[in-house]
């Protein structure tokens, strides 16, 4: 195999996902070629491809041995021969993704009125409560590190982790919160985490959340031009 570094780096916010999962233990390259490259983030977690033509796509399609997964697809135009070798998956989510490729750390400031601390179990119903997605897996998220930030009546009023293949995410301001520099002071904290692990910092937008582009591109943040999409079994 060849190296898959050349072939992602020809697009750093599409890739921005695998260029990062290289960084860390437990990635596994399962295909670098020149017509794209496959990896698997983790030993639970989703597979990653980028293909340049059908034939490739096909080829790590084949590689994925088991029933149910996720992948991170891309580009969106192979999918359909992606499913054809696979079987269509209960859920897509096509997404655009954003990648920090500065080295510098972005400045922590405070919001006036409001305190950032390291969100705890004691928080796991709320985040429930404001995050559609299961209790196992917000109480991980917890467990790995999540930020909340407080009124002065010790209200939450949002928060935001990292997804468990690594990316930033599970980002909520309560509706009353808003609009008042919230989101990006706790994004610029999990960004200067990232890069303190050496890390390359990155998000997924789901396709049609404008206020969230809006809050990639000002935080610094590069967005691909092109669609990841999220594939899901049951």
């Amino acid at each position: 195999m060849l190296d898959p570094k050349p072939y992602l780096e020809k697009d750093l916010a599409y890739h921005a996902d695998m260029l990062d999962a290289l960084l860390t233990e437990g990635t596994e390259v399962l295909y670098s070629e020149e017509d794209g490259v496959m990896l698997r983030i983790g030993k639970r977690g989703p597979y990653a491809i980028s293909a340049s033509t059908k034939e490739a796509m096909v080829k790590m399609a084949n590689l994925i041995e088991k029933e149910r997964y996720m992948a991170v697809i891309r580009p969106f135009r192979l999918i359909p021969d992606f499913f054809e070798a696979k079987g269509k998956p209960a859920e897509m989510m096509p997404c655009y993704q954003a990648g920090y490729f500065s080295k510098e750390r972005k400045p922590e400031r405070n919001v006036p009125g409001f305190e950032i601390r390291p969100l705890t179990m004691e928080n796991l119903r709320f985040v429930c409560d404001h995050y559609d997605d299961d209790e196992d897996y917000i109480k991980s998220r917890i467990e790995y590190g999540m930020l909340g930030a407080f009124d002065e009546n010790g209200n939450c009023a949002a928060f935001v982790g990292f997804h468990g293949e690594g990316s930033m995410g599970l980002l909520q301001v309560l509706p009353e919160y808003r609009r008042k520099g919230i989101g990006e002071a706790l994004e610029a904290r999990v960004i200067n985490r990232r890069l303190s692990e050496g890390r390359i910092p990155y998000d997924h937008v789901v396709v049609g959340n404008e206020k969230s582009m809006a809050l990639q591109r000002k935080s610094g943040l590069l967005l691909s031009e092109k669609i990841v999409t999220w594939v899901f079994t049951d």
